[in-house]
């Protein structure tokens, strides 16, 4: 609770500081703040520090480079820049996607700052309409073997993060992708030990992530 109520005045004097920008531009207070969040990311261990360095990050670079070259996009393609780095460190597949998508609004904004024709909005409609509808967006030929392999090797990269955390280390420390991808396709806890081997300490753990957690409805 106690980190919580700090993360809240941390945010609070950030945005009165952003907001009213005294002695300094409301982007520098952004970055200084992303600077603080970061420095305390790496020395506690309370939750949202490291989401707001990064966000923060984000949005004071680019809310830094929209003062000098006048395009108040560069603040929006700075969060999704942010958003999608935060994603691939967490091993977090819908952050990246939502960094990217928010960047791509971005870019588009900025091609009606600049003065770009109507059209691109039009070109970029269609586009985002046929990949929306395509087959692998309505995923029709997804065999069930595939949805279980996404399931185990999601539930892995849940299981590799939170390991890396509490051990402090990287996630390819704990498992490999390669790793990863191999355990994911086992079939039975009997193949997960095979691939683990019968003493590898890992195993109930494992086998009770991947083949139980199916059972539950």
């Amino acid at each position: 609770m106690r980190s919580l109520i700090g993360l809240a005045l941390l945010w609070l004097a950030v945005v009165y500081l952003a907001l009213t920008h005294p002695l300094l531009p409301g982007w520098a207070w952004g970055l200084l703040a992303a600077g603080l969040f970061l420095w305390l990311a790496g020395r506690a261990q309370a939750p949202g520090l490291l989401e707001s360095g990064v966000l923060l990050l984000g949005w004071g670079t680019g809310a830094m480079l929209a003062d000098y070259l006048g395009l108040r996009a560069l603040k929006l393609v700075g969060v999704g820049a942010a958003l999608w780095a935060l994603g691939t460190r967490k091993d977090q597949s819908e952050l990246v996607y939502l960094g990217a998508a928010v960047a791509a609004a971005g870019v588009l904004v900025g091609l009606f700052e600049v003065g770009a024709a109507p059209w691109v909005a039009g070109v970029l409609i269609l586009l985002g309409v046929y990949f929306l509808l395509s087959r692998e967006a309505r995923g029709p030929e997804t065999t069930r073997g595939d949805r279980e392999f996404e399931r185990r090797y999601r539930a892995l990269l849940r299981w590799r993060l939170s390991e890396a955390e509490r051990r402090g280390v990287r996630v390819d420390e704990v498992l490999s992708d390669e790793e990863l991808a191999r355990i994911a396709r086992a079939e039975s806890p009997e193949e997960l030990e095979a691939l683990l081997g019968p003493h590898d300490p890992r195993l109930a753990e494992l086998s009770l992530l991947l083949f139980e957690a199916k059972r539950v409805p």
